[in-house]
């Protein structure tokens, strides 16, 4: 299978791998697009949002290398018109930390998307949100890759995953978690979830006080379940048929 080919069936995307600015000397290591585990969003933390201007920024001196990389540093961007551009082959190994041998660089092994754009996420303030179109792109993009390499949906990641809070940012981070099954391991997975329902309004911080309980207790009530404040099986059940069904 090609699977660049099958990539730029869909008709959003555009082929942006002869025309992006590259380096002129350096090339991206090779992966084999068949062992690939998933797809990883992510943000680019500026305002212009486009794939050239991200791909000008990372050809040179940039926060990942001082010597420049060879392209874009992601499989494919997402600007903030919602245009989609597919900027390296899926066979380019791209990476996001700039330690391609360390076990855990997410690009490595996934297909990396970034959006365009600086948004709010935790521990980090942004200056903009997703526009309609990129958070309308983004699920149409997920179930066009799933359906190529056949994944289920537990392998749509965000950088969040890979020790990046603030990445991709609040809006895209429940697109992902809406769509993925959930497990609800964290305090910060169940203050999202109970975020996205509006019974809680703090900060996306990890730390279960009295603000996280008295949603929780609101969500039980609604749910129809005992309010006891405790997260149980029940409580996870029936916050995942509410997102589900949101």
């Amino acid at each position: 299978m090609n699977f660049n080919d099958e990539i730029l069936k869909a008709d959003f995307v555009i082929d942006g791998r002869s025309h992006l600015p590259k380096h002129a000397e350096k090339e991206w290591a090779s992966r084999n697009p068949a062992d690939l585990q998933g797809v990883c969003f992510h943000q680019s933390l500026e305002e212009y949002g486009t794939a050239r201007g991200n791909a000008r920024y990372h050809v040179g001196p940039n926060h990942i290398s001082q010597k420049g990389l060879p392209s874009l540093s992601y499989t494919m961007f997402v600007e903030r018109s919602g245009d989609v551009f597919l900027a390296n082959d899926v066979e380019c190994k791209t990476y996001s930390q700039g330690y391609r041998a360390e076990k855990g660089d997410e690009n490595a092994a996934y297909i990396g998307v970034c959006f365009g754009g600086n948004f709010s996420g935790p521990g980090h303030e942004g200056t903009q949100r997703p526009t309609a179109a990129q958070l309308e792109v983004a699920q149409r993009l997920w179930h066009h890759l799933k359906g190529i390499w056949d994944w289920n949906d537990d392998a749509l990641f965000g950088h969040f995953d890979f020790g990046k809070p603030a990445c991709p940012g609040n809006e895209l981070t429940l697109i992902i978690e809406q769509i993925r099954p959930r497990r609800f391991d964290s305090v910060v997975e169940k203050q999202k979830a109970l975020k996205w329902g509006q019974w809680y309004d703090g900060e996306l911080d990890g730390m279960w006080g009295p603000l996280s309980k008295k949603a929780l207790l609101a969500f039980q009530r609604h749910a129809g379940l005992e309010p006891t404040g405790i997260w149980s099986h029940e409580t996870s059940l029936a916050m995942r048929g509410f997102l589900e069904g949101s």
